[in-house]
């Protein structure tokens, strides 16, 4: 109702709950949502920077710069939910 406890996606910009965002805790107030990381799943999971699919025990990093996810490995934040 007054917007508390929701976090602002750092590539779409929208409001979501708590329980609906990501966090890199490696940056302060760092969050994704997870419709943004949804949609990353749905194109196939790449990576941006060495455009090698992200799998298995591969830790998801968000780069926000570029608004995009690849590898933790490749200097992407390592996100948690």
């Amino acid at each position: 109702m007054f917007g508390l406890g929701k976090r602002i996606c750092g590539f779409c910009g929208g409001k979501v709950p708590g329980k609906r965002a990501l966090r890199a805790p490696d940056r302060n107030g760092a969050y994704v949502c997870k419709a943004c990381y949804a949609q990353w799943e749905r194109e196939g999971r790449r990576c941006v920077e060495c455009q090698t699919p992200v799998a298995g025990a591969h830790d998801v990093g968000a780069f926000f710069e570029r608004r995009a996810f690849g590898h933790a490995d490749c200097g992407g934040m390592k996100l948690f939910a």
